[in-house]
């Protein structure tokens, strides 16, 4: 089937109507937003809209920004610049997501969906970069065509398609793209994939991009299925509310489902799932803590606490056991646990955060 064929039955089969495409100005998301102004001909009730990111990494990127101006006023296509601040603690790479997907929740309007230009060759680096991590199914599944990530709904229609056959397209269409430099800097993980590693993998092996296609299907497919089994015991113990997990009989579950089904709540709460030792560490030194304990376990920005039999993701909150109030004797006084509240009266003159 041609690519353009196939692009339009993919944007058919989401439902929506309204797409906000993720503009860099680079040979990939030209070749997204020109399939989508073709489209629109066909389906004149699309609305386009384009955000581009202005990340300040490049002392190109004000000229990438000029670039995108020039180009979406040619298509009719309104045009979003975001500046970002990159916080890089965990790195540029996952600083630059963040920083993006932040931006990005900002602008999405109700019934549009986010679409991104991710093709072949970035599922197959994205597959390899979970292997480097040492990802189980869920992470070894990839990127879908439609997902949800930090809580925005995402469409990829080019994961089918080559960077060959959208540089082919880009060309027939007479359009000009920028490049970014740092693609040929092999610090980057992602950059020495493609650079150093791929291209000899597939010397000796053309169709591995389609392999390793069909691996993280697989992949996803039986983290699906794992999902369902699990489905009826994690949705008993998980409270909408306030998106706790019950641990009552969590001690009577395998290890296995044990890990399980803490994935399924930390997925359900948008969170990067945590290394196999970080889980087991979760579990053993948080769930299974004494029960008179006040543990707790930092993942990224937020902390998993365990309360009455519950699990809780809170913020992170300042250490306050050596901070001390006065107050009024008798005075009532309510004090927050995670999103627990609990009030009492003190006969003292000094009440101590720690009590």
């Amino acid at each position: 089937m041609p690519l353009f064929k196939q692009f339009q039955t993919l944007c058919d089969k989401t439902g929506y109507t309204r797409f906000l495409i993720a503009f860099s100005g680079g040979l990939d998301s030209t070749a997204l937003l020109s399939l989508f102004i073709k489209l629109r001909q066909n389906r004149p009730h699309f609305e386009l809209r384009a955000i581009h990111i202005h990340h300040g990494l490049s002392s190109n990127a004000d000229a990438w920004v000029v670039h995108c101006q020039q180009i979406c006023p040619t298509f009719n296509v309104p045009l979003i610049v975001e500046k970002v601040q990159v916080e890089q603690t965990d790195g540029i790479e996952a600083g630059a997501r963040q920083a993006r997907y932040q931006a990005i929740s900002r602008h999405l309007q109700t019934d549009e969906i986010l679409v991104t230009a991710h093709h072949l060759q970035d599922q197959t680096e994205t597959f390899l970069l979970a292997l480097k991590r040492g990802s189980g199914i869920q992470g070894l599944g990839a990127m879908q065509t439609q997902s949800t990530v930090y809580d925005l709904p995402v469409f990829r229609p080019l994961l089918n398609f080559s960077r060959q056959q959208l540089e082919n397209h880009v060309q027939s269409e007479n359009l000009n793209w920028i490049e970014d430099e740092s693609n040929t800097n092999n610090r980057y993980d992602r950059n020495f994939l493609r650079n150093e590693i791929l291209p000899q993998l597939k010397k000796r092996w053309p169709h591995f991009d389609q392999a390793v296609k069909r691996s993280a299907q697989h992949c996803f497919e039986q983290q699906q299925l794992i999902n369902e089994l699990l489905a009826e015991e994690f949705w008993k113990n998980y409270q909408k509310t306030d998106r706790t997990f019950n641990l009552s009989n969590f001690a009577q579950f395998s290890v296995h489902k044990q890990r399980a089904l803490i994935r399924l709540w930390l997925a359900q709460l948008q969170l990067e799932m945590p290394s196999l030792a970080q889980l087991d560490q979760l579990i053993q030194d948080v769930i299974f803590a004494r029960q008179d304990a006040n543990p707790q376990f930092k993942l990224g920005e937020k902390i998993v606490r365990r309360y009455q039999q519950k699990l809780y993701l809170t913020d992170r909150f300042a250490d306050l056991r050596e901070i001390k109030i006065d107050i009024i004797p008798n005075q009532s006084l309510t004090r927050r646990i995670g999103r627990v509240y609990r009030t009492s009266t003190r006969k003292r003159n000094q009440f101590s955060m720690a009590g």
